[in-house]
């Protein structure tokens, strides 16, 4: 069969490819609560991001030694071991919704570290984009529904929702950079896209090109030089772009020994080897064992359908 038939290349018109979508999350602590004139939280700090967000009332904070006041519809986004205290600013109390949560994907991380400290008004354009998908989160705290399948992943898509929004606040220009460019977590979570979008589209499509991306043909695409690619990536992600993509070619020739029945030689071609020989003395490097060795100490793979 003609290699293009093959991989769906024949008579293609067009292709966009999106890179994979990882993210590991834990959302903790999400309540309303009503609290008396009287009330106070004692300075504290923990290890999730915390949303704090006034449903009515004033509630008075300090964050990090510095005062904050919210209003109606005002919240703040806490960091990991933010310093923090809260009392009520209203003589009748006030409500106020809680949302504590950890999430593993660095570029949104070091972006949402650069959010703002002080309070954000719930008037102001970053406030009335994210106050809606807010409101469906206090919605799923104050119901009386089971918290069965529907419920649980309700939260989890306004969750990300508000993450998206919080995002386009940073990288879309509410908080842009003194040069004007766009955030470094943007610039590195774009590296990364290239990297896979290079590397794994051809492992999926069945067929690979023979040639790995450099670091320089991805740094001309997105207008900056190769040394500031390699520190602002590795600023991100803790290693080098040469350093990630072979994290990745490693973990994807584990997958494809581990759950598929492709030979070994085929393996080594579609991650881009140009020789068996050369693939299993990487493979070595990596794991201290073979291709073939390390398959033979897995459970049997199925042949494929």
């Amino acid at each position: 069969m003609d290699a293009n038939m093959r991989t769906g290349q024949k008579n293609s018109v067009s292709e966009q490819f999106v890179p994979d979508l990882r993210s590991a999350h834990h959302i903790s602590f999400m309540h309303a609560r009503e609290v008396n004139a009287d009330w106070i939280y004692p300075s504290h700090e923990h290890k999730q991001y915390e949303i704090n967000y006034v449903l009515r009332g004033c509630q008075t904070m300090v964050i990090g030694g510095a005062p904050c006041r919210l209003d109606p519809g005002d919240f703040v986004l806490i960091r990991p071991a933010d310093i923090h205290s809260s009392s009520s600013g209203s003589a009748d109390g006030f409500v106020y919704f809680c949302l504590h949560f950890e999430i593993d994907d660095p570029p949104l991380l070091h972006l949402l570290d650069a959010f703002p400290r002080s309070a954000i008004a719930g008037t102001s354009s970053e406030g009335a984009a994210v106050r809606p998908i807010l409101d469906k989160l206090v919605a799923y705290a104050v119901s009386d529904q089971p918290f069965d399948l529907a419920v649980k992943t309700g939260i989890q898509a306004a969750f990300y929702e508000l993450l998206s929004k919080l995002c386009s606040a940073l990288s879309g220009g509410a908080y842009p950079n003194e040069d004007g460019r766009p955030p470094h977590p943007e610039t590195a979570h774009r590296i990364e896209s290239l990297i896979h979008a290079a590397t794994k589209q051809p492992i999926y499509h069945g067929h690979s090109h023979g040639e790995r991306p450099l670091v320089g043909e991805i740094a001309r695409k997105l207008g900056i030089s190769e040394s500031h690619c390699n520190r602002l990536f590795k600023k991100v992600y803790g290693v080098s772009p040469r350093q990630y993509l072979s994290i990745i070619i490693r973990d994807e020739a584990q997958r494809l020994l581990r759950d598929t029945s492709l030979s070994v030689d085929h393996i080594s071609s579609l991650l881009g080897y140009r020789d068996i020989a050369h693939f299993s003395r990487q493979f070595k490097r990596w794991t201290s064992v073979s291709p073939r060795d390390y398959r033979s100490g897995l459970l049997p793979i199925q042949p494929s359908s």
